[in-house]
């Protein structure tokens, strides 16, 4: 490559209107009249031959020689590797557009794993998809779709050209730092009521990307790694770069919940409400929001009053698909009372008067809830609802996850056995429910501990201080 360098100006003919330059009479006679441009062709991934590269705009000869020769350092960083060279191409051009300017040769080896011998050429959006199509045949698909996300999302855009052997712990952690600018970003956006500017940002919608979301992406990024180091016959890298990352500790705050008399208020403000019904289920018997959601007819049974949730149906990328639940805990029968049983019971003569005048128009899935054309509730619209029913009530408003919490934490309130509460929620383990509601737990213990003083007698119940 021996690219040019040439001075030029925006001086036009009068008769013509065409530029003058380099045939500007000024640029012989006045040495500061122009400016000076660097011209090039350099290797890209888009094809076999170098692509036209020009930048302008120098205020002198030196300093476009100066730029020539810094986009010829980070050229000499493929050491002869055509595939580095070319993305190397790439990068000095998206860099330089519009007024960029290079970054330091350092940066670069930095950013691009440089610095090692090549080994391998694949990169790790390569390596991604591969164990992706892999473990797609044994994942229940909301775990799919979970990870389809962090891949769009996050790992392909801002680390899949990287060389999968060359991927460093600096680099994820690069990742990290800037969800957390863009979180800041979005705080401040909304702040200042302005969209946030995120570039290259791919989501539907912009949204905080707290630190267990974090934690998801980075365990999915470490998943395909660890396969990588097993991958047979032949392994696709020597090492995990996760190993080398400390990701920040995920607190959970309690989650907020209502009280008897706030669910009382929400249920008696939203009879009219097409959705109560699905609501009362999750305030009082707390299943998950996709159990609730996909809950189907073939699971309901009015005279025993019990509703099994077993493999509910879920939107899965514009589809309903079954989902498998967490594990065979998740396989259970809910015992409704007697109020929102009659009311599940109330909502099949609708559903079967709109199939009748919709004829073919009908989408029958089995669901419990759905629109008037049987079409799903999606999850997220489900959701938000809930919040604006609670809004419009006065009432806290909390995530229908809390819903979930309400219903796990009035039970054990109420004196439920954690071990029949565990059950109800589908947790694996009573430990977990434990975990979950100490502060519920401790609650109990002190009422009942009350309780116990309250048998002695009058004298005994309050020691008395000494001096």
């Amino acid at each position: 490559m021996k690219g040019s360098i040439k001075r030029y100006c925006t001086c036009t003919d009068p008769d013509t209107g065409r530029q003058l330059s380099p045939n500007c009479p000024a640029l012989k006679s006045d040495s500061k009249h122009g400016s000076w441009a660097y011209r090039d062709r350099l290797p890209t991934t888009d094809g076999v031959k170098p692509k036209p590269f020009q930048r302008r705009g120098f205020a002198t000869k030196t300093a476009a020689g100066k730029f020539r020769s810094d986009v010829y350092a980070l050229l000499d960083l493929a050491r002869g590797d055509t595939a580095t060279e070319n993305r190397l191409g790439d990068f000095v051009f998206e860099k330089t557009k519009r007024g960029g300017q290079l970054p330091t040769v350092e940066d670069v080896k930095r950013r691009l794993g440089i610095g090692t011998q090549l080994d391998r050429s694949s990169t790790v959006a390569e390596l991604l998809e591969q164990w992706y199509a892999v473990k797609k045949r044994a994942k229940r698909d909301s775990t799919l779709h979970t990870w389809r996300g962090h891949l769009d999302n996050w790992l392909l855009p801002f680390l899949g050209e990287f060389p999968a052997e060359r991927l460093s712990a600096l680099h994820i952690t690069d990742l990290f730092d800037m969800i957390d600018e863009w979180n800041a970003e979005i705080v401040k956006a909304e702040q200042e009521g302005r969209a946030p500017v995120l570039p290259g940002d791919r989501r539907p919608r912009p949204r905080n990307c707290g630190v267990a979301t974090q934690r998801r992406i980075f365990a999915t990024l470490r998943n395909a790694y660890n396969w990588a180091m097993k991958a047979k016959p032949v392994r696709l890298v020597d090492f995990n770069p996760c190993d080398g990352v400390e990701m920040p500790g995920e607190y959970r705050d309690p989650e907020l919940t209502w009280d008897p008399e706030q669910v009382g208020t929400f249920l008696e403000g939203t009879t009219d409400d097409p959705l109560h019904d699905l609501y009362r289920l999750v305030l009082l018997h707390g299943p998950r929001r996709g159990e609730a959601v996909g809950a189907r007819w073939a699971g309901y049974d009015h005279p025993t009053r019990i509703l099994r949730v077993i493999r509910p149906l879920v939107q899965v990328g514009g589809r309903l698909v079954e989902s498998r639940p967490k594990s065979r805990a998740g396989e259970r029968v809910l015992f409704l009372d007697e109020g929102t049983s009659d009311g599940i019971r109330s909502l099949r003569p609708q559903q079967a008067r709109n199939r009748l005048l919709l004829g073919e128009a009908y989408e029958d899935n089995d669901l419990i809830w759905c629109r008037e054309d049987g079409t799903p509730y999606s999850p997220e619209y489900v959701s938000r609802h809930f919040k604006d029913l609670a809004r419009g009530l006065g009432l806290p408003v909390i995530k229908l996850h809390g819903g979930r919490h309400t219903a796990a934490t009035l039970r054990l309130e109420a004196g439920t056995d954690i071990r029949v509460v565990s059950e109800q929620m589908g947790h694996s383990k009573t430990g977990i429910t434990r975990d979950l509601y100490q502060h519920v737990r401790r609650a109990v213990l002190d009422k009942a501990t009350d309780a116990v003083i309250e048998l002695l007698p009058k004298q005994q119940r309050r020691r008395k201080a000494t001096g």
